[in-house]
């Protein structure tokens, strides 16, 4: 074979590699699978393996995606608006027995499917199985500071806590790579749930929101009426306090329709509030919205912002990522914050008409959607996702 006959060769074979990307995603929230579902859509189908359970696998079946069916690494504990640290840790105490079958799972999942990159999202098991395998691995995460989740907790939970961060940190730094869905410095909206470790920091990458629209694809549904306000509680239990002051709230603001995406059900709403299951596409609706309620999760926060649209937030209590979250909303001014300590249908209902009417919240979402079009975050993560599917495969 002749040199440039051998050139083409190899150009074929090696620097026109062979994309396999193995997405390993947690359902715990909505959040986990938009970023996931974001990351798909910018690969071919046959290029992607999505290892998730519950809402998660749904979704992605649903999207036409392959997928294999994880077990769930932690249950989270909650009640009255509140998650709790010590009933969670309860809860999963044979978590460090199951945790070694669960990775061993992942292994025979990533070498049947000749995975050539592995993405965790939410998840422990993928980055370890990844590691074992020598095989490169992104974390995608919106907090990478662990042990501020529990300081404000018990003395034993806050030692649990520090062993925890331990752990996570040993995670991260496991990744060839911490992938951040969120606008970079000074306007990241997650920025005091970021580490300060150096070992986690000079892994991180801003690559922008992750959502799985482009707002100009975005067709908003009929406004149902002249105001317009979407809440988005899911169905963990101990949101049923904010479900029920939102439907007292509607009954005091009977000129504003509400569309209520949630598993509660509610035997007295009034007739201007239309109760929904989730849909695996809320953005039509996010997008006809004046105003949304929702518990400052990162995911629904970037969505939101990518629409750029106001909101009301509503932090699970002591969810100190989520209370971080609102407060940089409210600092950049796109949103206003409620404590459970304090939500009454009264300052739900003012708080809204306040973010309806007064013109700079729109005025400053709307500077994050235009920043979210000019980052394109889902089209970066990809090309990073391609660069490390390509490593083994160059020589």
């Amino acid at each position: 074979m002749s040199f440039f006959n051998a050139y083409k060769f190899l150009k074929k074979k090696k620097l026109n590699p062979t994309h396999k990307v193995y997405l390993s995603i947690s359902s715990e929230g909505y959040g986990h699978s938009s970023r996931a579902l974001a990351i798909a859509t910018q690969f071919p189908k046959n290029e992607i393996l999505v290892g998730t359970y519950g809402y998660a696998l749904e979704r992605f079946k649903y999207a036409g995606y392959p997928c294999v069916e994880l077990p769930q690494e932690l249950k989270l504990i909650g009640e009255q608006g509140e998650f709790n640290v010590q009933k969670t840790i309860i809860k999963n105490h044979s978590w460090a027995y199951t945790f070694n079958s669960i990775v061993k799972k992942e292994i025979n999942i990533i070498r049947e499917s000749r995975a050539s990159c592995v993405v965790a999202d939410g998840r422990l098991a993928p980055v370890m199985a990844a590691e074992k395998l020598g095989l490169p691995c992104v974390v995608i995460t919106n907090q990478s500071a662990f042990y501020p989740f529990f300081e404000q907790d018990t003395a034993l939970v806050r030692v649990f806590g520090r062993s925890f961060d331990w752990v996570m940190k040993t995670w991260l730094s496991s990744a060839e790579e911490i992938m951040i869905p969120d606008f970079p410095p000074p306007c990241t909206i997650c920025l005091p749930n970021l580490s300060h470790n150096y070992k986690v920091m000079k892994r991180t990458r801003f690559v922008g929101p992750l959502v799985a629209f482009e707002d100009n694809e975005i067709i908003p549904i009929d406004k149902p009426g002249d105001k317009y306000v979407v809440a988005t509680l899911g169905g963990h239990e101990y949101r049923k306090p904010l479900f029920d002051q939102i439907i007292e709230t509607a009954k005091i603001m009977p000129d504003v329709h509400f569309d209520v995406f949630t598993s509660f059900e509610a035997l007295d709403a009034p007739i201007n509030v239309n109760i929904k299951e989730m849909v695996p596409n809320i953005a039509p609706y996010l997008k006809a919205a004046d105003a949304v309620i929702t518990q400052a999760g990162h995911s629904t926060a970037m969505e939101l912002l990518t629409l750029g649209k106001p909101s009301v937030i509503i932090p699970d209590a002591k969810q100190i990522e989520q209370e971080n979250n609102a407060s940089r909303m409210k600092e950049m001014e796109v949103a206003l914050t409620i404590s459970y300590d304090e939500l009454l249908p009264a300052k739900l209902a003012d708080s809204l008409r306040k973010v309806i009417s007064e013109p700079k919240y729109k005025h400053n979402a709307e500077k994050f959607k235009e920043m979210a079009k000019k980052i394109q975050g889902s089209k970066k993560a990809a090309e990073v996702l391609r660069e490390y599917s390509s490593r083994l495969q160059y020589y």
